[in-house]
């Protein structure tokens, strides 16, 4: 697709004179195959701290399209006021599904802060893993640009892994003992103690 007709796609009924420019672009609600591509404690420049996880869709028509969130796990915000509990719950929720989506058996300690839930998902290695994410997109109308997302995660069938024998490398890549050892597999030198260095 050229600029050009990117352009006519995306300025077909926008209005420069008073509609906003910062309009949400990301995924819409759907269910999606996704691998988790990131799951870290992350602080942004404007300070605020929470719990980072970025998907990616590996098929269909958003293929290649990323799901940015943070989610905060702190009783109170920033400015000292109350996080429901109702919220707090919900992200506790997400991240336990996340997990039984990963195949990854969250234990007590692991619910000790962000970076014990990140070790466990880093150990439980759920970076690569492709999970099945159903998005709710809801508008927020006081910020447009950040609307409102709930998820659900469920697991999804994983790949077969890849295996490579030496026998699919080229002779002068593989590790194969009798070609490292080239012509001394046929000398049987008997080796002395005084003849070591050592």
């Amino acid at each position: 697709m050229s600029l050009l007709d990117k352009a006519q796609e995306v300025l077909a009924g926008f209005d420069a004179t008073k509609d906003s420019a910062n309009s949400f672009e990301g995924l819409p609600s759907g269910k999606y195959t996704v691998i988790v591509n990131t799951f870290d404690h992350h602080v942004t420049p404007g300070g605020w701290d929470g719990l980072r996880i970025i998907t990616e869709v590996n098929a269909g028509e958003h293929v290649s399209t990323k799901d940015y969130n943070m989610f905060n796990l702190d009783e109170t915000t920033a400015s000292g006021k109350k996080v429901p509990d109702s919220v707090i719950s919900s992200h506790i929720k997400l991240i336990a599904k996340l997990a039984n989506a990963c195949d990854i058996t969250l234990k007590p300690e692991d619910w000790e802060d962000i970076d014990h839930l990140v070790a466990a998902f880093n150990f439980g290695q759920a970076i690569g893993k492709i999970v099945t994410m159903d998005l709710t997109v809801r508008e927020n109308k006081k910020n447009p640009q950040y609307p409102y997302k709930n998820y659900d995660f469920e697991p999804a069938e994983q790949p077969e892994p890849i295996t490579v024998d030496d026998k699919d490398l080229p002779k002068d890549l593989r590790s194969n003992d009798d070609d490292l050892l080239g012509d001394a597999k046929s000398d049987d030198t008997d080796i002395d103690d005084d003849d070591l260095p050592f």
